[in-house]
């Protein structure tokens, strides 16, 4: 007999709980809440109506904002984005990771994907379980993700997100021995670069400035908590949003912000640009060269001792109805108007709202590397079929979920 059939057969009367009946009594509080939650959604945005008017009259008045007058724009447009999962098993962690990129709206068929043809990677492999082994899984993802955008040949390339969360993510992964990183994590790594690139681990430098250095690279961020203009033109407008929401609530039509090197506030400089770093504890005989390379990597787009980063960024509204997007971009691109309204009127042109409120290729490319889970179902599945599998069946159990 189940252990459950008792309570399954159990009479109503004797079934008589005193605890709730979940989920509905849950659903039911929450749906109680609703209001108060409109109502403080509500008051949010209300009461900036007037900040947002002065804080755009005085960008307006400093020459901040600019209408674009761009009339042509590039077919030549692509997207990357990548997906990891550490499966973790009863016995050990499968990793897996992509990087993706996929085209634009275009009817040009003439660009290729460089040299190599490398519009995707993916690497996979076996570990112990191990604290760090998600650490690894994402900085490989990332440096995927920057090697496929920079050995494109399209125009321009959409990096999904911003330049600084490779370098977070890579960092991590590099400085995981706080976490347990051993000889097998370390091995890992190497095997990575060396299946993947035919590199080792000290190339991981060219791999970022391959990335960082590409005026042909840009990174939209569909979600930013930034308030650098705010905190650095507009503290005396009591505007209480975040840039991004800022401008979309602000900018008309084809409007955008003129582009500002980052970290244009105190706050901003020292929270995120001139903190920035890549540091390597890993044991391995090469990481205090390593080290050297990975901060001169990333020199570019500190502002570390006053000086003003190299990454630019700008805000533009391609449509009334619809958002403001943040976007980056080289110093070479923000600097020359011509070339920077170029891009943003091809992302313009990328961009079907409202029924897609990203550019085409960033959402179909979200879309690619959300099929990560299908590709991991796959992996497991293969491994517990496989006939070259020699797993007697009291371990057998080792290659399920750790948990139901």
């Amino acid at each position: 007999m189940s252990k459950l059939e008792p309570f399954i057969n159990m009479p109503p009367e004797q079934n008589n709980r005193s605890y709730a009946h979940l989920p509905d009594e849950l659903l039911g509080k929450i749906l109680e809440n609703v209001p108060h939650t409109v109502n403080k959604m509500n008051s949010l945005f209300d009461i900036q109506d007037e900040p947002i008017a002065k804080g755009m009259e005085k960008l307006r008045t400093g020459d901040k904002i600019k209408k674009l007058s761009a009339t042509e724009a590039s077919n030549s447009v692509i997207a990357v984005d990548g997906g990891n999962i550490p499966e973790k098993m009863a016995g050990a962690d499968v990793l897996l990771a992509v990087a993706v990129g996929v085209e634009g709206l275009s009817e040009d068929k003439g660009t290729e994907w460089g040299s190599e043809k490398n519009q995707y990677y993916q690497w996979q492999t076996v570990l112990p379980h191990g604290e760090a082994n998600a650490r690894l899984i994402q900085g490989v993802m990332f440096l995927m993700e920057l090697s496929v955008l920079a050995n494109d040949d399209h125009e321009i390339r959409i990096m999904d997100g911003t330049h600084f969360t490779p370098i977070l993510k890579i960092n991590s992964m590099l400085s995981a021995k706080e976490e347990g990183a051993g000889a097998e994590y370390t091995n890992a790594l190497r095997d990575f670069l060396r299946e993947t690139y035919s590199k080792i681990i000290p190339d991981i430098p060219q791999i970022i400035t391959a990335a960082q250095n590409n005026e042909h690279i840009i990174a939209l961020a569909k979600y930013s908590s930034s308030t650098d203009v705010i905190d650095a033109f507009l503290n005396d407008c009591d505007i209480k949003l975040d840039d991004k929401t800022f401008f979309s609530l602000g900018l008309q039509e084809d409007e955008y912000f003129v582009p500002h090197s980052a970290g244009q506030s105190p706050q901003e400089r020292e929270r995120i640009w001139n903190e920035l770093h890549i540091i390597c504890n890993l044991d391995i005989p090469e990481r205090e060269e390593l080290n050297y390379a990975l901060a001169a990597a990333i020199e570019p787009i500190r502002t570390k001792g006053g000086k003003k980063s190299e990454l630019y960024y700008t805000y533009y509204r391609p449509f009334m109805d619809g958002p403001a997007y943040r976007i980056e971009l080289k110093k070479s691109v923000a600097e020359d108007q011509s070339k920077l309204e170029r891009y943003l009127f091809s992302l313009k042109n990328q961009i079907v709202f409202p029924e897609i409120r990203e550019p085409y290729p960033q959402y179909l490319v979200d879309l690619m590397a959300k099929s990560i889970s299908t590709g991991m179902f796959a992996i497991v599945d293969a491994i517990r079929l496989s006939p070259d599998l020699k797993i007697d069946q009291g371990k057998f159990n080792l290659l399920f979920s750790y948990r139901t």
